[in-house]
């Protein structure tokens, strides 16, 4: 815990950006594309933030990777997201496989969120795939990328195609479906990841919590509007952090807005490693945060109080999730 504050990464990920993940048939070009821009994203938000490591993004060795977040942070809890991109990637970008790895590793921290497409693979086999995970598996959410290729995408408020997720998440007993949205991944067109489609689903399933990454930049604005007006709609913050320390005026501005609309309540720390390995420095920062007094009276943004902290290293994941705080504080032995 941080200063007796729960921590709960909503966001880490075991991608693989090996050329072992090229699809037979397959130039390869797309792969290479995206781990050049990766790459070239984290040398850019590491002019002023921690200093890059592109050696620990791809495929990490799992005791490294529990140590860096366990000992070496004071994560309690993580996520292991899938990422499921297959159009140019033999077994996704986030495998499901290596998500579940890392979260046999250790199941007392770790939880899978699991992932399926089912554009591109047919939504017959995405829904067994998403009762594989949960009941085989164990993931507790699933995650999902929305656009594979030209012609292979689909909509959050599709009543053919999503709706039966949606209604299988529920008998599945998940709590929380998650979305990629905004920033696309190689030659993705941005505008297929837009977050208005997630209204009618998040108006016409109440008992299901949505939970939206990275603010959906570059639609910031409309993501935090959409989410203000639904109260089972999340904001998780990957790479929020990560340009923070490149451009910290900006990122306290989306905050603040976030804060101001929406509530602590339902905005989520997420760290992004293992793409970033520098988890510390992220949790230092958000408890450490204030919100400047020009924002504060120049926009009306609160004041960053220790509640709000609270909510956004952990409580408000673990609620959107289902998931007691209490009792793992209990099970993980960090209260007497």
């Amino acid at each position: 815990m941080k200063d007796g504050m729960f921590v709960f990464d909503a966001a880490v990920h075991t991608q693989d950006f090996g050329d072992n993940q090229i699809k037979d048939g397959s130039d390869g070009r797309r792969v290479r594309l995206l781990r050049s821009q990766i790459t070239g994203f984290i040398n850019l938000t590491g002019r002023k933030g921690p200093p890059p490591e592109t050696s620990t993004f791809s495929n990490p060795d799992l005791e490294w990777g529990n140590k860096m977040l366990f000992e070496n942070s004071d994560t309690d809890m993580a996520s292991a997201c899938s990422v499921p991109l297959f159009s140019h990637w033999r077994a996704g970008l986030g495998p499901v496989e290596l998500s579940d790895a890392f979260a046999k590793s250790n199941p007392k921290r770790v939880v899978l969120t699991g992932g399926v497409d089912p554009a591109y693979h047919g939504l017959d086999f995405a829904l067994k795939e998403m009762e594989r995970q949960v009941k085989e598996l164990g993931a507790v959410s699933m995650k999902f990328y929305q656009y594979q290729r030209r012609g292979c995408s689909w909509r959050a408020d599709d009543r053919d195609i999503a709706y039966p997720l949606w209604e299988k998440a529920i008998d599945l007993g998940i709590k929380m479906v998650q979305f990629h949205k905004g920033f696309p991944l190689e030659l993705g067109p941005v505008e297929a990841f837009k977050p208005n489609d997630i209204q009618y689903a998040a108006a016409d399933f109440p008992e299901l919590n949505f939970g939206i990454h990275h603010l959906g930049d570059p639609y910031v604005d409309e993501t935090i509007s959409i989410a203000s007006r639904f109260d089972n709609i999340f904001l998780i913050l990957p790479l929020w952090f990560n340009q923070y320390y490149l451009q910290p005026w900006k990122m306290l501005e989306r905050l603040g807005e976030a804060l101001l609309f929406v509530g602590s309540d339902r905005i989520c720390y997420g760290s992004e490693a293992f793409i970033w390995p520098h988890v510390q420095t992220y949790i230092d920062t958000l408890a450490n945060l204030e919100m400047p007094e020009e924002l504060q009276e120049r926009y009306g943004y609160p004041e960053i109080t220790r509640e709000m902290k609270e909510n956004m290293l952990g409580k408000a994941f673990a609620r959107g999730m289902g998931i007691d705080i209490e009792a793992k504080k209990i099970e993980l032995g960090l209260v007497a």
